[in-house]
């Protein structure tokens, strides 16, 4: 009797996970189906270093309230001549524009709601924003399909998007649309001290046809290809990422690994030890997983190209600048822009407002990777560095050390600096100034904030962090630090406002 009844007992046991199983369904596809779809194709014509491009934006309106627009940034009018805020500072022109200064555009030819044609129109304070009317308003809960034809032209530049000699980098070019956010509409300006993009998710089908030569390097899995003639045609998806982005070079090589079914890449021009890159890469994608919540997308791509400045993030894919030569810094690159994928990827937040969010963060889960991770450490001066202790005290000083040097120089000048981390990239008055207020401090304060609430309860707050706000936005601060508090059980109002507010 007793074998029946655990014969029994296993049957239904394993009929109950197998319909589990066939009932249950990854977080990812879930939050696709929540977004909107961006579909593009695109022509790269080589010769004028333009892009053709077909776009359909499938928008529902997720208000309460009928829309009779809808706003898009338009970013690549930031590289246009006569732009007002620029993307590239007057102390870097040389390093960005190599063979002199160009620019670039982007032209719209055609917008239709619904397959009915539209005035659209171009607007914003740099002509960053078009401005798509709907005809019939949209009521709530409804979707219309957006489609907009245009051309983008490419400067010769060094950047996030532009082509150079040996690659081309196609990042934030195509129109998205604009977050309204209590009642107002996000259209923030370029600029050249930060990531001035606040972005909520969307799906992306995009096909892209190159030179059959050039490889390609981009966001998403690859769904098909085809050969036509000197061209190729590559189709790839992406679900539920904040922006799409790609390069393209004939000199790519690339590796890759794979890790749980999701597939690493690593493309590369002139790394000496390619494998040790890929081997940061994985390791980032692990610990941060780990660590956080786990890495949701089918692969992660690290692309070695030229850009001006260390690394740039996008959804599945982040830049590493060819400028950055130095082992440990190449390594310590890779690991921030990979957190990047946690810290405004996964859990979103206004980087051009709140920039020291996920600088910091990223910053701080930097530090994280090296406590996970002893033999990746950068080396140290100090004699006892293979000591964690040790080496975290002294890593995390080097950082307060900087900071206070950059306040001195400020104060050598008869000036004050203003500490004040909760405004937007425009108020800062140097790139600078961004860059010790956003990466610096941003990493001092949640250190801190780990010294005070102690190591567990920092790690258990930011999962918590990272689940409660994953596929989502923080959208101010104060829900960061509610989250900090729900999970630390420790009031920290104060200690946030003194390191944001400019009081500390």
């Amino acid at each position: 009797m007793l074998g029946f009844l655990l014969v029994g007992a296993v049957c239904t046991g394993l009929v109950l996970s197998i319909v589990a199983l066939m009932l249950y369904e990854d977080p990812l596809t879930v939050a696709s189906r929540r977004v909107d779809t961006i579909s593009m194709d695109i022509v790269l014509c080589e010769n004028d270093r333009t892009l053709l491009v077909n776009q359909t934006v499938y928008f529902r309106n997720r208000t309460d309230n009928p829309k009779n627009e809808i706003k898009f940034h338009i970013w690549a009018n930031a590289f246009r001549e006569g732009a007002k805020f620029a993307p590239v500072s007057e102390q870097e022109m040389s390093l960005a524009f190599p063979n002199g200064r160009t620019y670039g555009y982007i032209d719209v030819s055609r917008t239709l709601a619904n397959g009915t044609e539209t005035e659209f129109e171009i607007s914003g304070d740099d002509k960053n924003v078009l401005i798509v009317p709907l005809g019939t308003p949209l009521p709530p809960n409804s979707r219309i399909a957006i489609d907009i034809d245009y051309t983008v032209q490419l400067a010769n530049v060094a950047h996030r998007l532009g082509w150079t000699e040996r690659v081309v980098n196609l990042g934030n070019f195509y129109p998205v649309p604009v977050i309204k956010q209590d009642g107002n509409w996000m259209t923030n300006v370029y600029s050249y001290k930060g990531d001035p993009f606040f972005n909520a998710l969307h799906n992306f089908n995009v096909t892209i046809t190159k030179p059959r030569d050039m490889i390609l390097a981009s966001s998403g899995t690859v769904q098909r290809e085809r050969a036509s003639g000197s061209t190729r045609s590559t189709t790839v998806q992406s679900l539920a990422i904040r922006d799409w982005a790609a390069a393209l070079s004939r000199e790519f090589q690339v590796r890759t690994s794979v890790v749980r079914r999701v597939a690493v890449n690593y493309f590369f021009l002139d790394d000496t030890n390619p494998a040790q890159s890929l081997r940061t890469a994985v390791r980032s994608l692990q610990t941060f997983s780990r660590l956080f919540v786990q890495y949701p997308y089918r692969q992660l791509t690290v692309v070695q190209t030229d850009f001006l400045h260390g690394g740039m993030e996008f959804g599945e894919i982040v830049f590493i600048s060819l400028a950055v030569t130095a082992r440990e810094e190449i390594d310590r690159v890779i690991i921030h822009e990979v957190a990047h994928q946690w810290w405004y990827g996964i859990v979103g937040n206004d980087q051009y407002r709140f920039a020291w969010i996920d600088e910091g963060l990223a910053e701080f889960s930097t530090l994280l990777f090296f406590d996970e991770n002893p033999d990746l450490r950068p080396s140290s001066n100090n004699a006892l560095h293979d000591n964690k202790i040790i080496w975290r005290a002294d890593y995390v000083n080097k950082f307060r050390t900087s900071f206070n040097a950059f306040a001195s120089g400020f104060r050598d000048m008869g000036e004050t600096l203003d500490i004040n981390m909760n405004r937007p990239l425009s108020a800062f008055t140097t790139a600078g100034e961004y860059v010790y207020l956003a990466y610096v401090r941003g990493m001092l304060l949640f250190s801190d904030l780990e010294m005070i609430i102690g190591r567990n309860a920092m790690r258990q707050s930011l999962r918590r962090l990272a689940h409660e706000f994953k596929f989502s936005e923080i959208t101010s601060p104060s829900q960061l630090i509610n989250s900090f508090e729900a999970s630390s059980g420790v009031r920290l109002g104060v200690f946030f406002d003194s390191f944001t507010n400019g009081i500390r």
